[in-house]
């Protein structure tokens, strides 16, 4: 008798485990979602006020290194591959689903990887979205020995970085679980 209660209540701790690891799965990807909507709306909001209060090529001084100032990027990072955001908005697609299809694994089991794709994720889009309504993307942080960029180019730095230290501890737990 003790033995198969012994066996019933190890099936109901590895049933238990199972339904709370997907729980916490579910999490991480409703995290990914939530802070890609807020980086979206966050950087489209910006890029709005912008495009409304300061015309191309003008800005504001607001430290001897630091300005806000209004540029149209019509390439992707630096500038490159100017006036062929057809192209660009190509590519930016392929790349966020071959991001979700590498992601897809990690997302679900570590909170770095879900936060820095949600991050990169949302600031992908947001540029992606300027491409398509405005022919480019709105920049307007600029540093005098950086070239000009935006929010969304912030979040997909950092969220890249994440994603990193999520591969990088991904990597040390599946070592400590092969040893």
């Amino acid at each position: 008798m003790t033995s198969s209660r012994g066996a019933l209540s190890a099936e109901a701790v590895d049933l238990a485990a199972e339904r709370r690891l997907r729980r916490e799965a579910r999490a991480r990807w409703i995290r990914l979602a939530t802070i890609s909507s807020i980086v979206v709306a966050c950087d489209q909001i910006v890029k709005a006020i912008i495009r409304g209060q300061v015309s191309v090529g003008d800005g504001w001084k607001i430290t001897s290194f630091l300005s806000i100032s209004r540029v149209t990027n019509h390439g992707i990072a630096f500038g490159m591959f100017p006036g062929r955001q057809a192209f660009v908005a190509v590519i930016t697609v392929v790349a966020l689903c071959g991001i979700a299809i590498a992601l897809a694994r990690l997302v679900r089991r570590n909170l770095f990887a879900a936060t820095g794709a949600g991050l990169l994720v949302g600031g992908s889009l947001g540029n992606l979205t300027d491409r398509l309504i405005h022919g480019g993307v709105t920049d307007y942080i600029e540093f005098s020995f950086w070239p000009t960029f935006n929010l969304a180019d912030c979040c997909i730095t950092v969220g890249a970085a994440l994603i990193v230290l999520g591969l990088m501890q991904g990597s040390a737990a599946d070592e400590e679980t092969n040893s």
